[in-house]
């Protein structure tokens, strides 16, 4: 189990549930399933919330009618995520490298933060059920678009309209003003909350659940508050993990605590989700925040010249920014640990989560399987500063593969298809901007590396391949936008390596052009800088200079040919 969160949760996955969880039914005496309440089933509920709020609200939300009558799910086959279209939906035309007959080519940034968001639903979907659920209701959206009536009669399977709508919802938490928009209260004022707003029908919301340290969350559709006695209040919510079925969080509000109970697996019984008023592990998110107008986290051009403040628009009409948040995710079951060149540190150190970096925020995905580490949470960082990033296979039993990626506004950075061991120690340093990458590691590795950015004149991508057959290899990758030039030195153990570099051009005079050069052999010291700028396209060669003895100054230059 993780250790507790560090701030507040905003950016959320969700767990993939369903399996012999889904199948249960209500309880013989009549009570919600899934309550956990001492009550008898003859204490009369006093009183009933049951208005849903917001504009064009049509009352109230049965799970048998306005719930999905199939469970949520993971990254199953047949199932679509995010695609261009939704990314343009969310921010524009700035995720766009260039627009060809109305088709956009990602830039490296958005391709990188598409990616990054369909893996993160491979833990579930539920956000995107309990928010596109509640948009059904209250009349933002029709069923009818995705091919029913009804919204229990929709189908999932082979409706990838509807696929990508719940990963277009799911996905809507990860940019501001969603991100911040997640409220943490004590449970008897989150029930108040809840009861004054159906009332009022001022709004309406989505609920988060965790456990009390943080770890493996859940989203829900809450629908109404029953003041069951006056001490319990029950809050009915629809549970994308029990189709069909009215479930209760039980609040004890003498105590100031709740339960609830769910599965965060499929392959297992179920778990108690509880929290009191120290933990505030029980949160709501306002629909009106959802509606907003997304800011998109990654978009942007570089700007040499910039001093970290934005700048004027660039001559795509893409706003150039500098620094802000760096997004760092991992995908495998390692820890990671980032540490800036002041020394202070965020992530995993022996098994507790820690956040000693100004600025820096923790968030926890919703869906951690229980007793395993499958996912890291994500990691804000601003930027400014060099980190050190330390891949620790320590919790691994065998080996298994790990990506590390970072996606800042205008670049992305990363090492991708790491085959860590179990006790495994890698590093990888960022540069405190997008200029330099460089990778360490003790074993024989061959780990892709990635940079890509964002100019005005074009966007580009470069991939090295590094390989060697001895144990340990240093890959360092050095941009200079100015000159047009990618440096660079890998260095294995026994004194030689060898990569393959892919450069791919995207521009909206030449669209997508791509450069692709193999068995690349470098000596200790061997600098190969290749010119990329220079570069005619398709078919022709790059030149490149190699420094042999690492001065800084060229010894030879070649000309590589192009084999893509």
């Amino acid at each position: 189990m993780r250790a507790r969160r560090v701030v507040v949760i905003a950016v959320v996955a969700c767990a993939a549930l369903g399996g012999s969880s889904c199948g249960k039914k209500k309880s013989d005496d009549g009570d919600p399933a899934g309550s956990g309440s001492s009550s008898s089933s003859s204490d009369k509920p006093r009183r009933k919330h049951a208005k849903l709020g917001g504009k064009g609200s049509r009352g109230e939300f049965s799970p048998s009618v306005q719930g999905f009558k199939f469970a949520n799910y993971g990254n199953e086959d047949r199932v679509e995520n995010l695609t261009v279209v939704e990314m343009r939906r969310l921010f524009g035309d700035d995720v766009c490298a260039y627009i060809e007959d109305g088709e956009c080519a990602l830039t490296p940034a958005a391709e990188q933060w598409m990616e990054q968001a369909n893996d993160g639903m491979d833990g579930g979907h539920c956000e995107g059920f309990a928010a596109l659920s509640l948009l059904f209701r209250v009349g933002v959206l029709s069923p009818k678009r995705f091919g029913a009536d009804r919204v229990h009669d929709l189908e999932l399977e082979g409706n990838a309209k509807l696929q990508r709508e719940i990963a277009y919802w799911m996905a809507t938490q990860y940019a501001s003003p969603m991100s911040e928009a997640e409220v943490s209260l004590t449970p008897s004022e989150l029930v108040d909350r809840l009861a004054a707003s159906f009332e009022s029908g001022d709004d309406s919301w989505t609920l988060g659940m965790y456990f009390p340290d943080g770890s493996e969350g859940h989203a829900t559709t809450p629908y109404a508050v029953v003041e069951h006695s006056d001490t319990e209040a029950w809050i009915l919510h629809y549970d994308s993990n029990f189709p069909g079925e009215e479930r209760k969080i039980v609040v004890d509000r003498k105590a100031n605590k709740w339960t609830y109970f769910t599965s965060a697996d499929p392959n297992e019984e179920g778990s108690v989700y509880e929290g009191d008023a120290k933990t505030k592990s029980l949160t709501i998110t306002p629909t009106s925040a959802r509606m907003k107008k997304l800011e998109c986290p990654f978009c942007g051009d570089i700007d040499e010249d910039s001093d970290g403040e934005e700048s004027e628009e660039s001559e795509t009409g893409r706003a150039k920014k500098k620094q802000g948040m760096r997004m760092i995710t991992l995908d495998g079951g390692a820890d990671l640990m980032i540490t800036d060149e002041s020394g202070k540190r965020i992530g995993h150190a022996n098994g507790a989560l820690v956040n000693e970096i100004p600025g820096a925020k923790v968030v926890v995905p919703r869906g951690a399987k229980k007793g395993l580490r499958a996912h890291e949470p994500v990691y804000y960082v601003p930027g400014g500063k060099k980190l050190r990033a330390t891949i620790d296979g320590t919790v691994l039993k065998k080996q298994e593969q790990t990506d590390v990626a970072l996606i800042a506004p205008g670049y992305t950075m990363g090492v991708y298809g790491i085959e860590l061991e179990p006790g495994e120690k890698d590093q990888i340093e960022f540069s405190a901007d997008w200029r330099r990458l460089t990778y360490t590691t003790q074993t024989a590795a061959t780990p892709n590396l990635e940079i890509g950015i964002s100019t005005a004149a074009a966007d580009y991508e470069f991939d090295i391949n590094a390989s060697s057959e001895s144990t340990g290899v240093r890959v360092d990758v050095a941009l200079d936008a100015k000159a047009g030039t990618i440096t660079v030195n890998a260095v294995a153990k026994d004194g030689s390596a060898e990569y393959e570099i892919e450069i791919r051009r995207l521009a909206s005079d030449t669209r997508t052009q791509v450069f692709k050069h193999k068995g690349i052999t470098a000596r200790p010291k061997d600098r190969f800088v290749f010119h990329y700028k220079a570069w005619k396209g398709n078919s022709h060669k790059l030149h490149v200079d190699v420094d042999h003895d690492g001065d800084g100054t060229s010894d030879e230059t070649e000309e590589l040919d192009d084999e893509d």
